[in-house]
């Protein structure tokens, strides 16, 4: 009960994060903030890390995190690594943020980062196949789907959980240095992965952990 608790109250605060940040990042609060960010990372980095961050970054479009993230769920629910409840919440959460994260795009004013700071050297020869150019930016879908899948790693894989979270973290600071995104939009996204990793993570705790067995009684 302890641990039930303590996730839902960390993803309430996640979650009021998330609204208090977006409706900043809407009122264009950070604006200087991401232009600075962009243009330092673009000025100070050797020219191999675009190289570098263009193939880590590519591994977390749409193409290949959605259908590998439902053959991971379906795959560690078969070998009863996961519960049916986790793995549930875990593909509700999952496509309700790609939804979330379409919805945003549209209705919050966060355009996207300009030429003066796109830094990918592997644009004109690698096009994503799954493509929605949408009005924002906000919030970062590669960060969110690779956070949320490093998530279901770290939960279910001991020897994986280094592993995904710096493919993840790669792929973090990869889109800004890329100029995909701006800083504050893989922000938005960490803080939506908080909310749901939140109870995710505690509530496979309360299914893992039951009641203390009483000891039997030994009669002489």
């Amino acid at each position: 009960m302890t641990d039930s608790r303590s996730a839902f109250g960390w993803s309430v605060l996640f979650l009021l994060l998330l609204i208090v940040f977006s409706i900043a990042v809407n009122d264009g609060a950070f604006r200087s903030f991401d232009s600075s960010i962009a243009h330092g990372l673009r000025a100070t980095l050797p020219a191999v890390f675009p190289w570098v961050f263009g193939v880590i970054c590519r591994t977390g479009n749409a193409e290949w995190t959605v259908p590998a993230g439902l053959f991971l769920v379906v795959f560690l629910l078969r070998r009863r690594t996961i519960s049916r409840r986790q793995a549930l919440f875990w593909t509700v959460w999952f496509v309700s943020g790609m939804l979330l994260e379409h919805v945003l795009k549209i209705r919050l004013l966060q355009p996207h980062p300009g030429p003066d700071v796109a830094n990918d050297p592997l644009d004109h020869y690698l096009k994503p196949i799954l493509a929605d150019k949408t009005p924002g930016s906000y919030f970062s879908g590669h960060t969110f789907r690779a956070f949320w899948l490093a998530l279901l790693l770290f939960n279910s894989c001991r020897w994986c959980r280094t592993g995904s979270l710096i493919w993840a973290s790669l792929i973090w600071i990869g889109v800004i240095v890329l100029g995909w995104h701006w800083t504050t939009d893989t922000l938005g996204a960490l803080l939506f992965v908080g909310t749901g990793g939140a109870l995710f993570l505690g509530g496979g705790r309360s299914e893992t952990s039951g009641p203390a067995e009483k000891p039997s009684s030994i009669r002489r």
